[in-house]
């Protein structure tokens, strides 16, 4: 029974696991300076070495949000992959779509992360203890078998949000999340989206 009841609550917290976003917000901030601001569409630039992952988070993140209501356009498909992203070619890309604004997404930093899941305590010892044994019967000891300690290691990456605005160039809005998938490019960047356009819509940005 205990066995079973082990089993049932693994089950749920995998399941829970499962459920939720790869992408938590940490903080947010809003420049004060700035009001009355409304985002009709935006460029989405995501600042990385490697350009595949590039490609990917720009059309997820374009993708979603204008699916959501913000029109946003990828930054690879108007200025080459692997090429050094310059004010010209920055302000070509931003004329060419009219967007009002720029969002950028960096990754600031990986770290890698541990936990440990230890066994319940077993009252039956698992040596030789003649003393106990005519207090033992079977379904006390078989229920008591201690299962092996779980331990999982992880990646968690930090990033970094911005919103600019393209008239005044100053930023207008910033966050900082972490990702507990980072490998999932997609995924990490759906989930990004919702977390983006929800604080956005917060911040009555939208």
């Amino acid at each position: 029974m205990r066995s079973n009841l082990k089993l049932a609550v693994l089950l749920l917290a995998t399941t829970l696991l499962c459920s939720c976003s790869s992408v938590s917000v940490v903080d947010t901030w809003r420049n004060p300076g700035i009001r009355h601001a409304r985002l009709q569409k935006t460029l989405v630039v995501s600042i990385t070495k490697k350009s595949s992952n590039r490609a990917v988070y720009e059309d997820v993140l374009a993708g979603e949000l204008t699916k959501k209501g913000l029109p946003a356009v990828a930054s690879h498909t108007l200025m080459p992959s692997g090429a050094k992203t310059e004010r010209e070619a920055l302000d070509r890309a931003v004329g060419k779509i009219g967007a009002d604004s720029v969002l950028t997404v960096q990754t600031l930093k990986v770290e890698r992360q541990t936990t440990v899941q230890p066994s319940y305590v077993n009252t039956y010892p698992g040596y030789w203890y003649p003393e106990a044994f005519p207090t033992w019967d079977l379904y006390g000891y078989y229920g008591s078998m201690a299962g092996p300690t779980y331990i999982s290691s992880y990646d968690v990456a930090t990033m970094q949000v911005n919103v600019f605005e393209t008239t005044s160039g100053k930023l207008l809005w910033a966050a900082t999340v972490t990702s507990s998938e980072p490998e999932n490019v997609i995924t990490v960047a759906r989930d990004l989206a919702e977390k983006v356009y929800q604080a956005l819509a917060r911040e009555k940005l939208l």
